[in-house]
């Protein structure tokens, strides 16, 4: 196939996989909308200065390390997204009932958060057994499981409630993990026909330094990541130690 030379201006979907230990690759998730996607590669080199001339001038060189990093923004939130800005491990609680679930005494005003989320059938009494009203004692947020009270009540408890299927993401709990990078792209300059392939064999990203939780504008995710070389693909010339990558006209 011949060679194909473009200006370029890049766009496409990254996709992310966990790496396995042996190598293989677990299926890959679209990551969705990413407004960057850049490897950032540097190395190291040694030089050696001769010493008989009176110059010392460079002799030779040396490569003595190359690294290559993964930057990549990401523009929408989702569970995965979450877990991976993070660091967080994602788990699944399967729906269930909750019964007599103490709150303790609370004054108007208060807000309590349920341990649980995506709530129904709640039905809250005080010490004495009494039952609190929905709008006048209470106002539930069901989607959220957080309760706002505005009575003054004394041994409040969730004698019980439903509660649906939801994912939880704990922050910085997840276990060392590798992934694979795969950008499917295409060049977006007018006319052009060129689309690209590029692939990171194992990285392993680092948390993001921030996350927002309250914007004014369109909130994203920026995370860094470090790729390692890849003991089961770097002796072979069509993958080399870290990534590689398909221009296609």
């Amino acid at each position: 196939m011949a060679d194909i030379t473009e200006y370029f201006s890049m766009q496409g979907r990254v996709y992310l996989g966990l790496r396995n230990a042996d190598g293989s690759r677990q299926p890959a998730r679209w990551v969705y909308d990413s407004s960057t996607l850049n490897w950032a590669m540097t190395s190291e080199r040694a030089e050696k200065t001769e010493s008989n001339t009176g110059v010392r001038g460079v002799a030779a060189t040396m490569k003595t390390s190359r690294s290559m990093a993964v930057n990549l923004t990401l523009g929408q939130l989702n569970t995965d997204n979450l877990a991976l800005a993070t660091d967080g491990t994602r788990i699944e609680v399967a729906a269930g009932t909750v019964t007599n679930e103490v709150l303790g005494s609370v004054k108007a005003g208060d807000v309590i958060a349920l341990d649980y989320a995506v709530v129904s059938d709640l039905a809250l009494v005080d010490g004495t057994a009494a039952p609190l009203v929905a709008g006048t004692d209470y106002e539930l947020n069901p989607k959220t499981g957080i309760l706002q009270f505005f009575t003054t009540k004394a041994g409040v408890k969730a004698s019980t409630y439903d509660y649906g299927a939801h994912s939880i993401v704990t922050a910085m709990s997840a276990l060392s993990r590798d992934y694979y990078v795969l950008f499917d792209g295409l060049n977006s300059v007018d006319g052009a026909e060129m689309v690209c392939r590029g692939e990171v064999h194992r990285v392993s990203f680092s948390p993001a330094g921030e996350l927002g939780f309250i914007q004014d504008e369109f909130g994203q995710i920026e995370l860094e990541g470090q790729a390692k070389s890849d003991p089961f693909r770097q002796r072979d010339p069509k993958w080399g130690p870290f990534a590689r990558a398909m221009l296609i006209g």
